[in-house]
């Protein structure tokens, strides 16, 4: 990526980076950059790569290795982008060691650091990550960034998207996974059944509401290169719609202010919810596990599925349409259309191994069917522009059934 880089900023006309029209911050400079890859055969000072691109308001950072990942993109006020620009612009790139108007691209550079800087002038090259002018300009920029970002993280929205935790230590156990976009949880506690289901979004703002009571944000690093991978006996990692992560290893005894008391508290909040999912039962008798459909051709189509999902009513099953990974309409099934449900499928079961594919045809028309019932057994077909006997009849019946119970779709119904 960064040769990419490099190669572009030889390239790039003198208009990009100043706009004699003024269109620009008032300072002539639309577009600035600094981009840093430390060889494997390095100890990077900061981090093992410095990505900055900063455009009129918009500001894109990443630094990783060698430290805490540090990531952000998001809009800048003014007084920050002069502070950024005023830092690439006392670099004077030009005149350091291994500044060079053409980079080798070829061999892999183990043993270089290899970096670029976009300001009012254009400058890349390549050294030995020793005792240079660059050096202290990185260590400058680095350590701006890493008091700048949190403030600009703060400024952003922020809702809890990922969360991960991992504990093994003292002879306890407990694995959380869980994934805010799809609303999703995973849980292992020592003692009980593991439980994966789906939750109403309140279990997110809850979780969130745990993490700035704890103070969470001042974890972030804690034990990082501490542990090798896999060994960690506690790990926790949380990301937010603003870029922002907070990562933690940790043992008993060598925690974070607030760690331990967050720990108990999520245990608290995720224990019941698998009990419940558990006491309720997964999947009622003639009920269905799990359920794909979907069609291809020319043109993009829905795909139709079914989950569970564990809200204040228990679990209940609920049918879903999809274009890609894109949700389009989403319904809860009561028991009796679940049956019924149930009854379509299972009239499908003679299509169960049926794998047909027409040589030679391009862009034809195809399908494909999963269905895992209470008690394990299964229904899997699929064709491409071949299909097995009764499929239009069984596939108006299924159809007839999903969008009846489904919202009107946002990109328009599809027609066979």
């Amino acid at each position: 990526m960064l040769r990419s880089c490099l190669i572009m900023a030889a390239v790039l006309p003198l208009m990009f980076c100043c706009d004699a029209a003024g269109q620009d911050g008032g300072d002539g400079i639309r577009y600035a950059a600094y981009h840093s890859e430390w060889g494997e055969k390095l100890t990077p000072l900061v981090a093992r790569s410095i990505h900055l691109e900063l455009t009129l308001a918009r500001l894109n950072v990443s630094l990783y290795g060698g430290m805490p990942p540090l990531v952000f993109t998001g809009p800048v006020d003014s007084r920050t982008r002069g502070e950024i620009l005023a830092i690439l612009r006392s670099m004077n790139a030009a005149s350091w060691p291994g500044s060079t108007g053409d980079v080798d691209r070829g061999e892999r550079r183990k043993d270089r650091c290899e970096w670029s800087v976009i300001c009012s002038s254009r400058a890349y090259g390549a050294d030995n990550g020793r005792d240079t002018p660059r050096l202290e300009a990185e260590r400058r920029l680095c350590g701006y960034l890493r008091k700048k970002l949190p403030e600009l993280h703060a400024s952003l929205p922020k809702t809890l998207q990922k969360l991960s935790f991992s504990e093994r230590s003292s002879g306890d156990y407990m694995s959380v996974h869980l994934d805010g976009g799809r609303e999703e949880v995973y849980v292992g506690i020592k003692g009980q059944p593991s439980a994966e289901f789906c939750v109403e979004p309140g279990l997110l703002q809850d979780l969130r509401a745990l993490l700035d009571k704890a103070g969470a944000e001042a974890w972030h690093g804690f034990g990082y290169g501490k542990y090798e991978s896999g060994k960690m006996p506690i790990y926790f990692e949380a990301e937010f719609s603003n870029r922002q992560s907070v990562l933690v290893f940790a043992e008993q005894g060598s925690m974070p202010k607030g760690f331990a008391e967050f720990c108990d508290a999520l245990r608290a909040r995720l224990a019941p919810l698998a009990r419940r999912w558990h006491d309720a039962g997964a999947v009622p008798a003639g009920g269905i596990k799990s359920f794909r459909f979907g069609e291809s051709g020319m043109m993009m189509t829905p795909s139709y599925s079914l989950y569970r999902r564990l809200d204040a009513g228990g679990v209940r099953a609920h049918l879903m349409r999809a274009w890609g990974s894109e949700p389009d309409g989403d319904v809860a099934l009561s028991p009796a259309e679940e049956q019924e449900l149930a009854g379509i499928l299972a009239g499908l079961a003679s299509w169960d191994g049926f794998k047909g594919h027409a040589r030679g045809v391009l862009d034809g028309p195809g399908f494909s069917l999963s269905a895992e019932f209470a008690g394990g057994r299964r229904i899997e077909a699929s064709g491409y522009a071949k299909f097995p006997n009764g499929y239009r009849e069984g596939r108006d019946r299924l159809m007839g059934f999903v969008e009846k119970r489904l919202p009107a779709s946002e990109r328009g119904r599809h027609e066979r």
